[in-house]
């Protein structure tokens, strides 16, 4: 400790101070949740896992990622769980490993107290406010629908490569976790740290097959948190979709639109004893590229803190497709939904007919 520089020793004190705090929150917390029961926030939606064995489509697996641990006995010994999607498209396997990557890496950022942090100060990456984006340029290539056997191999290796890469690249933020988890026992907490990283298929069929990265951790203090990360991703073009390339040109307006009437039905859905108004003073309106094709209406899906309080968990919009109609590209509509604004299309043409039927024979 004598020979370590001024600087290193700032930033020691800087996160010793930090660890004392979050014991008196810990403390705190554990206080007030004996004298009242804590107000728990609604668990995050998961949508149904579909089956990967049609013989065109997404075909994946996800299995753990053989993370490192020490031996540890006791109920505070930290859980720790990543998981690794593996299918027959690597760039959405890619997409979903530097997603991973970078939620881990962001959430041990303000815990370097190690020499892993050097490493961590000389990573340009960006932090994955917009992994699809991120991974978008991590993949940059030009599309080629006409790809040799010998291409369509090549990339399978290297996402197999990456795979077996990974538990490295990984590793050295785990250890700071672990680190972390270290620092807090020795402030007396009981508190149990935990990690989770787990992919989740969505319609592996097409045309837009869907992954979803289900996200956990609990760093100590008053709770944890949580966040659902969604990939569309087009089989046939094998491409990473944004929003804004699901929408009709010059259409973007109107979509924002119609989220912001969601917005306002959400709040009277979930706060119904506050003024929509009101409650808008306090959490104001923002858009999120953070979107799921169910089968009953565009989600966008939202983190914690953004359109509204912890409490209210992780907040999802939902827009239902028959005011989408020339909004999104017909393409990227669901079937199940197409048919379905076809059928009300063609009863509204016949009740128009009935009615103009009428009105000739009187």
């Amino acid at each position: 400790m004598k020979d370590m520089s001024s600087t290193s020793q700032q930033y020691l004190n800087r996160n010793v101070d930090r660890f004392k705090h979050l014991k008196v929150i810990a403390l705190s917390v554990a206080m007030a949740c004996a004298v009242s029961a804590c107000q728990k926030k609604p668990e995050p939606e998961v949508e149904k896992t579909q089956e990967t064995t049609a013989e065109i489509g997404l075909n994946a697996t996800v299995r753990d990622v053989p993370i490192q641990l020490p031996e540890c006995e006791g109920e505070v010994c930290p859980e720790i769980t990543i998981q690794h999607l593996s299918s027959n498209y690597p760039k959405l396997d890619q997409a979903v490993d530097l997603y991973v990557l970078n939620y881990v890496k962001n959430l041990v950022r303000g815990f370097d107290m190690t020499t892993v942090s050097n490493q961590q100060r000389q990573d340009k990456k960006s932090d994955a406010q917009n992994p699809v984006a991120d991974a978008k340029a991590d993949n940059a290539q030009q599309q080629d629908n006409t790809k040799s056997i010998e291409e369509i191999n090549t990339q399978k290796a290297q996402s197999k490569a990456q795979a077996v890469n990974q538990p490295d690249q990984l590793q050295p933020y785990v250890d700071q976790f672990l680190l972390l988890a270290q620092e807090v026992k020795q402030l007396g907490s009981s508190a149990k740290l935990s990690l989770f990283l787990k992919p989740q298929i969505l319609n592996p069929e097409g045309p837009i097959a869907t992954v979803v990265v289900n996200a956990e951790n609990y760093v100590g203090g008053a709770h944890g948190s949580a966040a659902q990360q969604y990939f569309n991703f087009e089989l046939e073009s094998e491409t990473l979709l944004s929003l804004d390339e699901i929408l009709v040109k010059g259409q973007r307006a109107k979509f924002n639109d119609l989220a912001h009437q969601a917005f306002e039905q959400w709040i009277k859905a979930t706060q119904p004893d506050m003024d929509v108004d009101e409650y808008q003073e306090l959490w104001k309106f923002t858009s999120t590229d953070n979107f799921y094709l169910s089968p009953t209406g565009l989600i966008l899906q939202y983190g914690e803190y953004e359109i509204g309080p912890y409490a209210v968990g992780l907040p999802r919009l939902v827009i239902p497709y028959k005011y989408l109609q020339g909004v999104i590209k017909d393409q990227y509509l669901p079937v199940q939904a197409k048919a379905e604004l076809e059928k009300a299309d063609a009863q509204k043409a016949d009740s128009a007919n009935s009615d103009a039927e009428k009105s000739a024979s009187k």
